[in-house]
């Protein structure tokens, strides 16, 4: 490669959003030898210098929380504040209505406004899949923009969402446009195998990738020493916990149903959460931690008991895990289902998943050898996918 280019990755300026894909992404782009630079929030400027690449602030971003914490402030609908007034409660997917209007509507016309605002146009933007901000500024700058695809359940095609575009594209002084699938024509980079995709969101511009584990994390010897009976993970992610409340009633009844099992359990409380602390169930067979270092033991692990956000669901697959799966919001739900009609797993909404239902998912999804049989398949999958490595060459064709 003998021309460095400028390029700026986007991303919503949350963790799950930039960390786990985005910023390998970068890395990747930075020891090409290209002039990289992450457009994110003040919040998340320590993440993007630990990961070695170099912030480009934007003041004044909004994320999720935000809406989910003023909808009505932010033009939204009473949808948003039912939705948030049942997370943890209940299983709360997002809507084509509620996706179109929040990521690209105001988080996307936010993004791109605070893009658009800093200066000059780079060679190239590369975003991740959510974040429209990006996509606005490449069209507007008549530059190339790429899609590192972190949510291959998101309602991309349907006529709302196009809608939203179009309306967005107003916003910026931009013609409308009538393929639903046009802000990830040019290239879209997914992390799972095609299979992954319903055959309604499979398209021509599509590179798949494997992404390789992050920096190699050493095992919590008290795990590694727990009894060797068949192994049950049971973790819901970063934000989910922080969702439940003090005393979360998912985390009692996932330990007492995994007390009730012939395994030995793991249930990472969250991050926030001291298990020394902890006032819920225990159980003798079950090992309480506030964190695990999840794609260091999931190879190791026989079920694994999520909320099925996308890096969770990905990090399954790629270990040959078959899941329980716990939607709770977002996309989760539509994770969980295709996990179910892969048959690399079942899934219950948080409102049924009770101490005996629970039970008996877990105890099929052990016991029944097809499910691991599913898993596995697009654990193989996963293996003949070009190494991420492969995306610099790819992106480079694009400028």
């Amino acid at each position: 490669m003998g021309l460095t280019l400028r390029i700026v990755l986007t991303a919503m300026p949350v963790y799950s959003h930039l960390v786990p894909l985005l910023l390998p992404v970068g890395r990747q782009l930075r020891d090409a030898g290209h002039d990289v630079r992450v457009a994110t929030s003040e919040d998340m400027v320590g993440a993007v210098k630990r990961a070695g690449l170099r912030p480009l602030v934007l003041p004044g971003l909004l994320t999720m929380r935000d809406l989910a914490g003023a909808p009505a402030g932010h033009g939204l609908t009473t949808e948003f504040e039912e939705v948030a007034k049942r997370c943890g409660t209940a299983t709360t997917g997002v809507t084509a209505a509620m996706f179109s209007r929040s990521f690209i509507g105001v988080l996307g016309r936010n993004f791109g406004e605070r893009l658009l605002e800093n200066g000059e146009a780079p060679d190239l933007i590369v975003r991740e899949g959510t974040e429209f901000g990006g996509y606005f500024a490449a069209e507007k700058w008549g530059i190339p923009s790429a899609v590192l695809d972190i949510g291959p359940m998101a309602p991309h095609g349907d006529p709302v969402v196009t809608a939203e575009i179009n309306a967005g594209r107003a916003h910026f002084g931009l013609d409308a446009i009538d393929d639903p699938w046009q802000p990830m024509r040019t290239f879209r980079a997914g992390v799972v195998p095609e299979v992954f995709y319903p055959e309604h969101a499979r398209i021509e511009s599509a590179h798949h990738y494997r992404v390789p584990a992050d920096d190699e994390q050493q095992l919590d010897p008290e795990i590694a020493a727990l009894p060797d009976r068949p192994l049950v993970l049971a973790s819901l992610g970063s934000n989910a916990p922080m969702m439940l409340g003090e005393r979360p009633q998912l985390l009692d009844t996932i330990i007492e149903a995994l007390g009730k099992l012939p395994v030995t359990g793991v249930v990472a409380l969250g991050a926030s959460r001291d298990p020394r602390e902890w006032t819920g169930q225990r159980a003798e067979n079950v090992h309480l931690t506030s964190f695990v270092q999840q794609q260091t033991l999931l190879p190791a692990v026989d079920a694994f008991l999520t909320h099925c956000g996308f890096n969770s669901t990905r990090e399954s697959l790629y270990a040959g895990v078959p899941i329980v799966g716990l939607p709770m919001f977002a996309e989760q739900p539509a994770n969980a289902e295709r996990i179910t009609e892969l048959g690399a797993g079942l899934a219950l909404n948080v409102e049924d998943a009770s101490g005996p239902a629970l039970h008996e998912a877990v105890l099929r999804v052990l016991e029944e050898p097809a499910f691991r049989s599913a898993a596995r398949g697009m654990q193989r999958r996963t293996m003949a996918l070009p190494p991420l490595s492969r995306i610099v060459a790819d992106l480079e064709q694009l400028v």
